[in-house]
């Protein structure tokens, strides 16, 4: 994850699928996956590379974008699973009070993360991940367009 203000855009490789993470400097982008040596060309709009706001994406020129927070989504999984694992415990052991302690501990550690965290602009198409923007794409997470481009 990038905190600092700097333009990044991570996309995944067409061929091995590796995450490549690039910085945005110029114009257009071309270099080489680290993983398998297939050629990529990126070329962002000049909107982009002002910081935002995001017309298209710069991988694939789709213009269905989302945000959302830059966070691990396996990462919050299991923190999720591991707050109801401890709290099942701390109920089974000491009672409701006690495993009412751990929700709320937990609920004010996600929120207080929640509120740490930055955003990322996301592609529907590619899954392309933009980070460092200014203004981010307007619309959160829509499970039925996600769907529409699963297909």
């Amino acid at each position: 994850m990038t905190h600092e203000n700097k333009l990044e855009i991570g996309f995944y490789c067409h061929s091995c699928s590796q995450y490549l993470p690039v910085p945005l400097t110029e114009s257009v982008l071309r270099g080489n996956c680290s993983g398998c040596g297939q050629a990529y060309e990126i070329q962002p709009s000049s909107s982009l590379l002002a910081g935002g706001p995001v017309d298209c994406c710069p991988h694939c020129k789709n213009q269905e974008l989302y945000m959302r927070k830059d966070f691990p989504q396996q990462l919050g999984c299991f923190i999720v699973l591991s707050t109801v694992v401890l709290s099942t415990i701390a109920y089974a052991i000491w009672g409701f009070p006690q495993a009412l302690v751990v929700l709320v501990a937990a609920s004010l550690a996600d929120f207080l993360l929640y509120r740490r965290m930055g955003a990322v602009t996301v592609c529907y198409r590619c899954h392309c991940e933009i980070r460092g923007l200014t203004i981010h794409a307007p619309n959160p997470f829509d499970m039925h367009r996600a769907e529409e481009y699963d297909r």
